[in-house]
């Protein structure tokens, strides 16, 4: 991501490529460079906004299950509800609670500088990255674009939740640019299924639901 890892940031590791991506699409002669459409899944649809911010050659974003809230919070919200799907609280899944609780703490720090190393569930993160991603509100610049916006939300999505689409609600009300739309049945993959959520969703072989690919396509063709 970067030549300093001490150094790095979401700009690294997403933005600048994704960028540069759309930035050589609008040379090349079969595409319209009017046309050109960015669409980001979960971390990329968390900054989306950003990527787009300022950047002429951006038709419209689609966010499909992007969150409004800081990362710390939905690694704690996360590890919780699948604790929960688990029974009983063991000593094994309250050392995980444990452990995500002061992850987000440390992330949060007011003390945190670049430099420092904070640990995400086991994994380091250089503060450069933590103090990136809390200066960035992602609905607040979500909701200064102009160009035409596409929020898609899995109501069965326990990583990315319907929290976090109220958020976007009530973010872009009013906003004329703003379509946002969610899908009872959809998880975080925008995979359908029954019941509650689970992590074992995700192993089982399954495909976009072919309303998402419809929908998205028809807006982008508007």
């Amino acid at each position: 991501m970067s030549d300093d890892l001490a150094q790095a940031t979401v700009k690294d590791e997403v933005i600048n490529d994704a960028r540069s991506a759309v930035a050589l699409l609008a040379t090349m002669p079969e595409i319209d460079p009017q046309r050109i459409f960015l669409a980001g899944h979960s971390l990329g649809a968390f900054l989306a906004p950003r990527i787009a911010s300022g950047v002429k050659d951006i038709a419209g974003i689609v966010m499909l299950a992007g969150n409004a809230r800081p990362l710390e919070d939905l690694v704690v919200e996360q590890v919780r509800y699948e604790a929960s799907l688990a029974g009983p609280v063991t000593p094994t899944i309250q050392k995980a609670i444990d452990d995500a609780e002061a992850s987000a703490k440390a992330m949060r720090d007011p003390d945190l500088k670049p430099g420092m190393t904070v640990r995400l569930l086991g994994s380091p993160l250089p503060a450069s990255y933590v103090l990136d991603l809390r200066a960035y509100h992602p609905t607040e610049v979500g909701a200064s674009l102009t160009v035409p916006i596409l929020v898609m939300q899995g109501e069965r999505d326990y990583q990315v939740t319907m929290t976090d689409f109220g958020l976007w609600q009530k973010a872009l009300a009013g906003h004329t640019n703003a379509t946002l739309k969610s899908y009872p049945a959809l998880n975080h993959l925008f995979m359908a299924g029954t019941g509650p959520g689970t992590p074992t969703e995700y192993a089982k072989a399954n495909h976009v639901e072919r309303s998402v690919i419809e929908d998205l396509a028809a807006w982008c063709q508007r």
